[in-house]
């Protein structure tokens, strides 16, 4: 189903839920269910960053609320896990995902309506996300949170959803003023007059007023932590200008939606000999050059994938700078498959994702799950339906590959021996 142009800058669709959704978020909750079960089965006490996450979450439990100096992210998940303290805590996400399926579908459908169930399922695959959050990660409840926020039309509903998502990933804030701003610019009629327009705009603008109230607390929230994003560990999370990070994100989601390509997998090929984009590839590399930082975190830990792709690929400046042809090959799909959307809203999605991620120090793929969903529940898809379940397929595979390692797959550390250390994203 299609839209004609109109005159407004506006998302094609309006939200719509169905009641549908909630029976595919039921399966995938069960699912979910099944495999955070097995996970407890082989690792019931907390690994890696549940250390620090269950541990705060059991002291709100007791009554203690002394906050952790080494925990990065505001507690919400904390906060609504406390019915689960005592080694349930991990099913909080099963929950979620109950809600995260429909928060998928009707947000699709602001896009395109069709393909809903299988575009929500293939985003609700997502292996990062998928294995993030058979641990008690923060990542889902993040995620789930932006979408609804996105998915409402009411400002102040919205601005709820999007305060879950700053209380639980302070970065979520600029999620938040893209969905202002989106607002703003959908009173602009190009068949009405300047001062037309200015009216709706003001008239928008107070509408808006939780979003205000956003922002106004975070700037609060900056000026009691001493102008700094994180709660905790801050010398470890310094910002730097790492613009890497943006073309890594590109690349990731190119390489999910893979099966996508294939169709017009020549165009894109030859796109890139144009002298355009030969320009900009060369603009590219120089950028990846210059603007790319391994991190004592990523250096340090081989149970980490990123580990693996810094040392043996990235880390080596004439690879990751011979590869812009990929970034750009990347970064052109992604924005064929979205022409149903307009130009100020794949501009808001680019400055939002820059802003959040560039930032980022630390090369950590999770980072870029918000990112890949909302470009992928947006994206049209290949009218070749063979071709949704090739990539459903595809992130099964995977899903399944990564968790096989991680839990059957272990190791141990010289330095810390009879401790099993596991492979993960």
């Amino acid at each position: 189903m299609t839209k004609p142009k109109t005159s407004r800058i506006c998302l094609p669709f309006p939200p719509v839920s169905r009641k549908t959704d909630f029976l595919l978020g039921g399966l995938f909750s069960s699912i979910h269910v099944l495999l955070t079960t097995m996970v407890y089965h082989y690792i019931p006490d907390p690994y890696m960053d549940e250390i620090f996450h269950i541990s705060q979450t059991r002291s709100y439990c007791s009554g203690n609320y002394t906050w952790n100096p080494l925990i990065t992210t505001p507690p919400a998940l904390y906060v609504i896990s406390m019915p689960f303290c005592g080694g349930y805590e991990r099913y909080v996400n099963s929950i979620l995902l109950f809600f995260a399926i429909p928060a998928f579908c009707r947000f699709r459908r602001m896009f395109v309506r069709t393909d809903v169930f299988l575009t929500a399922s293939i985003v609700g695959l997502l292996p990062i996300l998928m294995t993030s959050s058979v641990l008690f990660y923060t990542d889902l409840l993040s995620l789930t949170s932006v979408i609804l926020g996105f998915s409402m039309q009411n400002p102040l509903t919205s601005a709820a959803f999007f305060l879950v998502s700053i209380l639980t990933r302070q970065t979520n804030i600029v999620w938040a003023a893209i969905y202002a701003f989106s607002v703003l610019a959908s009173q602009i009629n190009t068949n009405q007059s300047r001062t037309e327009n200015m009216k709706n705009i003001v008239f928008s603008v107070f509408s808006l007023w939780p979003f205000a109230g956003l922002a106004i607390g975070f700037l609060g929230f900056l000026y009691l932590n001493n102008f700094q994003i994180v709660l905790g560990d801050a010398k470890a999370h310094e910002p730097k200008f790492h613009a890497a990070q943006f073309f890594y994100m590109v690349a990731f989601c190119a390489a999910h939606a893979w099966t996508q390509i294939l169709p017009n997998l020549p165009s894109h090929l030859r796109h890139l000999t144009d002298l355009k984009a030969l320009v900009l590839q060369a603009a590219i590399a120089g950028i990846v050059y210059k603007f790319s930082y391994d991190h004592p975190y990523l250096l340090a830990d081989n149970r980490h994938f990123t580990f693996y792709i810094w040392q043996r690929f990235l880390s080596n400046p004439a690879i990751r700078t011979s590869i812009a042809p990929l970034y750009m090959f990347s970064a052109r799909f992604m924005a064929t498959s979205t022409r149903n959307i307009h130009f100020f809203h794949k501009f808001l999605f680019v400055f939002a994702t820059a802003a959040v991620l560039i930032p980022a120090h630390l090369f950590e793929m999770r980072y870029y799950i918000v990112p890949y969903v909302i470009w992928r529940l947006s994206a049209t898809n290949n009218r070749n339906k063979i071709l949704l379940f090739l990539e459903i397929t595809s992130q099964i595979t995977i899903l399944f590959i990564v968790l096989f390692l991680f839990l059957f797959k272990t190791f141990e550390w010289p330095n810390e021996p009879g401790i099993k250390q596991r492979f993960m994203f």
